[in-house]
């Protein structure tokens, strides 16, 4: 049977292990630095494209109004030609 030895290990100081500590608290601070960098670049994206959405709306929206603005002026003169026939009696009722 074969036996597997360990190899030789030289020890650590505590200026090496406090080094090591350092280094990966620095590269989970960068990691959480970068993640939120993303993020406010993807929400600014985000942002941007909402306003042009919201720009877009708001244009199919003015337009739908101005046409049923138009359609309400032609309704309503329509209606004062009816009355006003209606009230000189030129319109007259045929039952």
């Amino acid at each position: 049977m074969e036996v597997h030895h360990h190899p030789e290990v030289e020890k650590k100081g505590f200026k090496e292990y406090i080094l090591e500590g350092l280094m990966i608290f620095l590269a989970v601070t960068m990691g959480f630095f970068a993640e939120s960098l993303r993020e406010h670049i993807s929400d600014n994206n985000r942002e941007k494209e909402y306003i042009r959405s919201f720009a877009e709306d708001l244009k199919k929206d003015t337009a739908a109004l101005q046409y049923s603005m138009r359609r309400l002026n032609y309704d309503v003169k329509c209606c004062d030609s009816i009355i006003r026939l209606y009230a000189t009696n030129k319109l007259t009722q045929k039952t």
